[in-house]
């Protein structure tokens, strides 16, 4: 009896992690380059060498792929700063902000306009670009304050994660230059330290 043979199963829809992170990385590139309202599904399709009807599968709009990219992106390392001191902490997120090379604020720039009437963008970018990185730097405060280096009635305590992330952040768009590591170091032993008033132990 003659059998007919199993036909082959149907190719997966799934992307694997590591195709889906690839996938992600291309968008971010992208909005770096040309920014939110120029990016495309074709470019991204291009970039990534996927069809678009893989990436349709996945995120069915634009708005919904770029709000992935950035709650997936790499926030700047500061949550694992832990000199001893403020002002050392300070100096390492100088550095750590340098050798990022402006790719935070690009990332930021690129959908800064587009998050005005875009509710998806605007939470993908505060809940994970910006909030991130905002907890980190009050944590770094917490521990000075804990080590008796600024005191816990300071006035410009609540200030301190927003001073310190807009430096980070703002030197490439007000400068056109990337971010530079002694220009910071500067900003933060004039600027920010004496408004907490600040004493070394």
């Amino acid at each position: 009896m003659r059998t007919t043979p199993a036909s082959p199963p149907p190719p997966s829809s799934r992307l694997s992690e590591e195709r889906r992170r690839a996938i992600l990385a291309v968008v971010r590139e992208l909005l770096e380059d040309v920014g939110f309202e120029a990016l495309t599904m074709d470019m991204v399709s291009a970039g990534a060498r996927t069809s678009k009807a893989t990436l349709y599968r996945r995120w069915p709009h634009k708005t919904l792929l770029v709000a992935t990219a950035l709650e997936q992106s790499e926030r700047l390392r500061i949550d694992a700063v832990d000199t001893g001191s403020l002002a050392g902490d300070l100096d390492e997120v100088a550095v750590i902000t340098e050798e990022d090379g402006g790719r935070s604020a690009r990332l930021l720039s690129s959908v800064t306009h587009a998050i005005r009437g875009n509710s998806h963008l605007a939470e993908a970018l505060r809940g994970h670009v910006v909030e991130g990185h905002l907890e980190a730097l009050r944590l770094l405060l917490c521990r000075a304050v804990e080590r008796g280096e600024v005191s816990r009635n300071c006035p410009a305590l609540a200030y301190f994660p927003h001073t310190v992330l807009g430096a980070m952040l703002s030197q490439r768009p007000l400068t056109g230059a990337d971010p530079d590591a002694a220009c910071l170091r500067a900003y933060f032993a004039c600027v920010v330290l004496p408004s907490l008033d600040y004493r070394p132990r």
